[in-house]
């Protein structure tokens, strides 16, 4: 059975989308925490590693769906804990440049 076009553009597409909004995660982080987005690093590379993983390209082993969902749980916990190291981090901005938190 072939796979029609439209789908591996689709696919293909995809896996641009979640590289590029990764990267633009990854610049705006660096944009607004400058030198302190280093922290978040470490979250950011799992991110990049997980979505590789869930859209893995041409040629990539496709996971299980048990390995899909481990990697969803996994990358939820990722993103709750970036939510966490982001809000000290920009409060340590803020406090770096004699700002109020709000």
């Amino acid at each position: 059975m072939t796979t029609p076009p439209g789908v591996r553009k689709d696919a293909s597409a995809s896996r641009q989308n979640v590289a590029e909004l990764v990267e633009r995660l990854q610049k705006a982080l660096s944009s607004s925490l400058g030198s302190l987005s280093e922290g978040t690093a470490p979250l950011v590379d799992v991110l990049r590693e997980g979505a590789k993983a869930l859209e893995p390209g041409p040629g990539g082993k496709r996971l299980s769906p048990k390995e899909r969902e481990a990697w969803g749980v996994q990358l939820e916990a990722v993103l709750e804990r970036l939510e966490d190291v982001m809000e000290g981090l920009q409060l340590a901005v803020r406090t770096q440049a004699g700002g109020k938190r709000d």
